[in-house]
């Protein structure tokens, strides 16, 4: 076939390669905008792989964010504690919280589980507001600094700190497609399609469920850690429930099942959110109303619609129709059956 897998490897390496290369080829502002898309994208990779895997919605997410953030903040300015260990430290507190919380929402199922894991980011959301002798309350903590990494200060060049990012999104992603191509994987929507009967096959449905759960907080929290170096603050709107919605809506925008539909809806998001803020004061109703033509006329997502783009631009290229619902060398597909 003229766009076989070896085209899909070819197209990957070239992507990275200009990834790489965006420092050097775009201006600050862009490469600001690719940091931004990456950090958040993690929060929303996170959310994406628990709806496709076990097809529960967590609202959360934002809670293991914040608090790797946060246990940077506190770490480096109030006890002046070096790198590597503040970031080390918060993902490995967020972990553990969803370790401990896990043991809680692995029990539910459906909306109980949607509205315990609101309850709980809530209660995460009231702590660092309320706790203002540790968390400085709604004026957050600032002063946080990007690490010195190779003797290049990640502060000071953004093209560096991007550089720093993308290595670990990168690995984030290659770590998530992994889980989701591995028996792992299958297990898991196989607990998504039916509990009972994965149950009478000898499986353990919690132990599934539990390790999923875990898995996406530590992708969560580490786009906190890159938050709170970017950023150089961090308050309570960083475990708040709008940045739990909006990791939620870039999901859905983007393409709720799909890896790369997480990344997309996280990049059209941050994007439409600065530039119509910049033009008119309603922008959240024009983001709205886009919101509900994706829901009615999209409801895979930008990343779905690209994927029917490509059966077709494929399908005209060899000359002849592509079967119905065709999936063989498609870039933008994620088996999730």
């Amino acid at each position: 076939m003229l766009f076989s897998r070896k085209s899909g490897i070819v197209l990957l390496l070239a992507s990275i390669v200009l990834l790489i290369a965006v420092p050097w080829i775009a201006s600050d502002y862009f490469v600001m905008m690719c940091i931004r898309v990456m950090y958040f994208g993690m929060l929303t990779l996170s959310l994406c792989f628990l709806a496709g895997e076990l097809g529960v919605v967590s609202l959360m997410q934002a809670s293991f964010f914040g608090i790797a953030g946060y246990f940077i903040a506190i770490l480096q300015t109030r006890y002046q504690i070096p790198f590597p260990i503040p970031p080390l430290v918060g993902i490995g507190v967020a972990v553990l919280f969803a370790a401990l919380t896990g043991l809680l929402v692995i029990r539910v199922q459906g909306i109980y589980f949607l509205m315990l894991t609101l309850v709980l980011g809530q209660l995460i959301w009231a702590l660092a507001s309320q706790w203002a002798s540790v968390t400085r309350g709604d004026s957050g903590i600032t002063d946080i600094f990007a690490p010195v990494i190779f003797g290049i200060s990640t502060e000071k060049s953004k093209g560096a700190f991007y550089l720093f990012e993308l290595f670990f999104f990168c690995g984030v992603i290659y770590f998530l497609a992994a889980l989701r191509r591995s028996p792992y994987g299958l297990m898991l929507r196989g607990v998504r399609d039916s509990e009972s009967r994965m149950a009478m096959l000898g499986y353990s449905v919690s132990l599934l469920r539990y390790t999923a759960f875990v898995f996406a907080a530590f992708v969560a929290a580490m786009g906190g850690v890159f938050f709170a170096y970017f950023t150089g603050l961090i308050n309570p709107h960083s475990v708040s429930l709008t940045t739990n919605v909006e990791t939620l809506l870039s999901a859905i925008l983007g393409g709720i099942q799909t890896l790369f539909g997480a990344i997309l809806g996280t990049a059209i998001l941050k994007i439409l959110d600065l530039v119509l803020s910049g033009i008119t004061q309603r922008y959240l109703l024009i983001m709205g109303i886009l919101f509900l033509i994706t829901i009615i006329f999209a409801p895979t997502g930008a990343a779905g619609a690209l994927r029917r783009l490509w059966d077709w631009f494929v399908s005209r290229a060899v000359g002849r129709g592509a079967p119905a619902g065709s999936t063989a060398d498609d870039p933008f597909y994620e088996d999730t059956q």
